[in-house]
């Protein structure tokens, strides 16, 4: 009998520790996840700075190969927006991101399973310096239709978000 309840003492324990086991990524399920379409006219005028991802966060979502040396800059802020819902085979974030305080990018990042990065792509940007340049996005779950501003005349790019969550221009 002694032994019984030992055993199932035990395997209570594991199965505690088991389930209480945090995924890396967890962190991610504090941010609002969106269906597509939508879109995204992230700018200064609309945008509110949320919890900004810090240093290990930003290395393990590998930003840096993103962003580069960007990152650096003392006044460089990257947070998540949210996770858009695109598809099944592949996780989807939506950071936004300001390299100085003159501009504001919103960017997609596809991943595999094990958060690897796939493609990227520019789906709002923003800058208050000159006023020249401005996109906004329409987000589906098979494209990406990119309105570009310059100088207020605009012009449409179309971007194909394949199965395996890669990106390319049409």
């Amino acid at each position: 009998m002694k032994n019984t309840l030992k055993i199932i003492l035990f395997v209570a324990i594991i199965a505690t520790v088991t389930s209480c086991k945090v995924n890396k990524y967890s962190f991610l399920n504090d941010y609002p996840t969106k269906t597509v379409p939508l879109i995204d006219s992230t700018n200064f005028s609309n945008h509110v700075e949320g919890k900004l991802l810090t240093k290990p966060q930003q290395k393990l979502l590998k930003l840096p190969s993103i962003f580069e040396e960007q990152l650096n800059n003392e006044k460089a802020k990257v947070g998540v927006s949210y996770l858009p819902k695109i598809s099944e085979k592949f996780q989807s974030v939506v950071y936004y991101f300001y390299p100085n305080n003159t501009e504001l990018i919103s960017m997609l990042v596809n991943y595999d399973d094990k958060f690897n990065i796939i493609n990227s792509q520019v789906l709002a940007y923003d800058e208050i310096a000159e006023g020249m340049l401005k996109t906004t996005s329409t987000l589906n779950t098979n494209s990406i239709e990119l309105v570009e501003y310059i100088s207020d005349s605009p012009s449409t790019i179309i971007f194909n978000i394949l199965e395996d969550g890669n990106i390319t221009r049409d």
